[in-house]
């Protein structure tokens, strides 16, 4: 910065009485003042974003598992005659598909079961041979006169555990499904909810 001084010296006058003080000395230009100023700083919080993740959904499939089903043509004899015994052998049974499908079998009872009237002797009671189910109609144990649910043209094959042997009926409600389980024994069922269970040791018609 540039200090100009003016200086001005007074000289002796001539003039009579007169006398010249000296002139002060004046700073126009006072000196800058020079401030320092420390730079504002902002430090902003470093923005922190936290994301929660939820849990991956879990989806547990439900699997359904059904009966194997039987392929018909190995137990049928004569055209719509299908028969099976059970795998122990104690009950031989059959599927019949004329105008109202017939299932029923002829085995080893227990003591327990009804007695039923005689086949040909209306006024005795004897124990039963045979239950069978009409499609349509409860089932019922009854004796008959002949094996009916026996296959006389050749062996019948076992119906193996758990498996469905389901024929199809004449008309659209009658169809007869049979299959035996190591418990409860053979059980038959038309599409109406008629049928029945039974085995050497227990029974169930409905």
């Amino acid at each position: 910065m540039a200090v100009f001084a003016l200086v001005l010296a007074g000289c002796g006058s001539s003039t009579e009485g007169t006398a010249t003080a000296p002139l002060a000395t004046v700073d126009t230009d006072p000196p800058s003042v020079i401030r320092t100023t420390a730079p504002t700083t902002t430090s902003a919080a470093p923005s922190t974003t936290t994301t929660t993740s939820a849990p991956p959904s879990t989806t547990t499939a439900t699997t359904t598992t059904s009966a194997p089903t039987a392929d018909p043509s190995r137990y049928e004899g004569d055209a719509g005659f299908y028969y099976f015994t059970t795998p122990t052998g104690k009950f031989e049974c059959g599927i019949f598909v004329t105008e109202s499908s017939v299932a029923g079998c002829h085995g080893d009872f227990p003591s327990t079961v009804p007695k039923v009237e005689g086949s040909g002797a209306p006024n005795s009671t004897v124990a039963p041979n045979t239950i069978e189910l009409t499609v349509g109609s409860k089932a019922r144990f009854l004796s008959s006169g002949d094996p009916r649910f026996h296959r006389f043209d050749g062996p019948a094959l076992a119906l193996p555990y758990d498996e469905i042997l389901a024929i199809p009926g004449s008309g659209s409600s009658n169809g007869v499904s049979c299959h035996v389980e190591e418990k409860s024994g053979v059980t038959c069922i038309d599409q109406v909810g008629h049928g029945f269970t039974v085995s050497d040791s227990a029974f169930e018609v409905k």
